[in-house]
């Protein structure tokens, strides 16, 4: 048995993950705590919960893996010291950052396999470079946050490709830094962390590691993007493979070795590569999850949203009449519209559905549809049809229903169920490049029955037929 550490550094909550592996993997602890945004809070946070979780380890640590959310980072001076708080992939960011970028790299989206919105790294300097004028000269380096903790272990700056993808100033393989982008922000040359290739350490431990509770000398690896960590992790590595990521934001990661990276970019999906490098990824992301639940408990209070949708049976499940547009912040994708909204249907037809059971019901009904559709445009993006759907995240695990009325599209489905998929599949990854443990080794996972669900494909169908209509409108 190897014991190996994981980090996962999310959106809402950062993770440790301690890892057993031999001929499984087993997580034997896992510590929580909040995602600060101030950086030296944000470095604090993880060696506490790297420490926490290595309290009771009995043998020593074979290697640690860091993932991260993704488009999030800070800029540094020439010490180290954080200019600026992290600034996240969910800030608002002028568009006309974004604008100017396009005027100079109009192809930029399709060179880079990310769509055009202001959560690109790429943006976020380009608006640091003209709204903060006495900021912008003092950085010496800007950092991800995979890569801030990185370094804070080791005292190396380096990325990885999934992750330098992300910033839209690396090409669509993430295996290098575009000069000419770099330019267009005002970036000198090494301001920008080096690029690892997968599978490629990037360094020992130093004795500065002691506040995570490590001692030096244990490799460090750059994991990835938390999305693309938990589906590799989980299994989903060959083409034709999607997870469905389920946390506070939604990310669809379909496996391919095809894509058509014009159109698949231009329909607000990713194009890049899985975390070993060996397949080609299309990912759809949407906000339209986690925070979808949140908005819903702001504007109605007494549903208590979360609790009547972790009491709902799957195998007694009643279709809602009702149809729901589940955009609290726009769409991302497919047909990306910054404008949309929530939007409730068929209210004045199904009056039986508008109790607060009924109500949870169709937010419920309103993601999964979401979610079957991204599914379904990634498809034609790919060229061909997927062969199986495995969900995971913090969601998938406290609402019993959702997996079911996945599985209802018609693909053999499957939901991970290790503890902190993320965090133990970065822990993983770490053991498999560290020669640990076995290539083959995926986190554990169970079939999935489809609910008991008459009338969800015909929900479905009033579901596409509203909001493309919404669009045209």
């Amino acid at each position: 048995m190897t014991l190996v550490l994981g980090l996962d550094i999310g959106s809402t909550t950062t993770k440790a993950a301690l890892v057993a592996v031999s001929a499984e993997v087993s997580v034997v602890r896992v510590v929580r705590t909040p995602t600060p945004t101030d950086v030296t809070e944000l470095l604090a946070a993880c060696a506490a919960v790297a420490r926490e979780c290595l309290a009771d380890a009995r043998d020593p640590i074979a290697a640690i893996g860091i993932a991260s959310m993704a488009e999030s980072g800070t800029a540094l001076d020439g010490d180290g010291r954080p200019l600026t708080p992290l600034l996240r992939w969910d800030r608002r960011v002028d568009p006309r950052h974004l604008d100017d970028l396009l005027a100079r790299h109009p192809e930029l989206p399709f060179m880079t396999g990310v769509p055009a919105t202001t959560k690109p790294a790429a943006v976020a300097l380009r608006a640091l470079r003209a709204e903060r004028p006495d900021l912008f000269p003092a950085m010496r380096h800007w950092a991800g946050v995979a890569d801030l903790v990185a370094h804070a272990l080791t005292g190396v700056r380096a990325t990885d490709h999934t992750l330098a993808t992300r910033t839209m100033m690396a090409g669509g393989d993430g295996d290098g830094w575009d000069d000419a982008v770099l330019a267009s922000t005002g970036l000198a040359a090494g301001v920008l962390p080096d690029v690892r290739a997968p599978g490629e350490v990037v360094a020992p431990t130093t004795g500065d590691a002691g506040g995570f509770g490590l001692p030096a000398g244990i490799p460090v690896y750059i994991a990835g993007h938390d999305h693309a960590v938990g589906a590799w992790a989980s299994g989903v590595r060959n083409p034709g493979a999607v997870a469905d990521s389920l946390g506070t934001a939604e990310a669809v990661v379909r496996v391919t070795d095809a894509a058509a990276t014009r159109a698949a970019v231009a329909d607000g999906f990713s194009v890049g590569r899985t975390v070993d490098g060996s397949a080609r990824t299309l990912l759809g992301g949407s906000r339209a999850c986690g925070a979808m639940i949140e908005w819903w408990d702001a504007q109605h209070p007494a549903d208590r949203l979360l609790d009547r949708l972790r009491e709902l049976d799957p195998q007694r499940w009643v279709t809602s009449g009702m149809t729901v547009l589940p955009y609290p912040s726009g769409r991302q994708c497919p047909r990306p519209d910054p404008t949309a909204g929530v939007e409730i249907h068929g209210v004045e037809i199904h009056r039986d559905d508008t109790h607060p059971a009924g109500r949870a019901r169709a937010v419920l009904q309103g993601l999964v549809l979401h979610s079957r559709w991204m599914r379904e445009a990634i498809e034609i993006h790919a060229g061909s049809a997927a062969t199986d759907l495995t969900l995971l995240g913090s969601l998938a695990d406290r609402i019993p229903s959702w997996a079911p009325l996945a599985a209802t599209a018609g693909i053999p489905t499957r939901r991970t169920t290790t503890d902190e998929p993320v965090a133990a599949g970065a822990a993983l990854l770490s053991a498999v490049r560290a020669g640990a443990a076995s290539p083959d080794l995926t986190l554990e996972r169970t079939d999935v029955a489809p609910a008991t669900a008459a009338g969800l494909d015909d929900a479905y169908r009033r579901f596409l037929e509203t909001v493309l209509t919404e669009g045209e409108r």
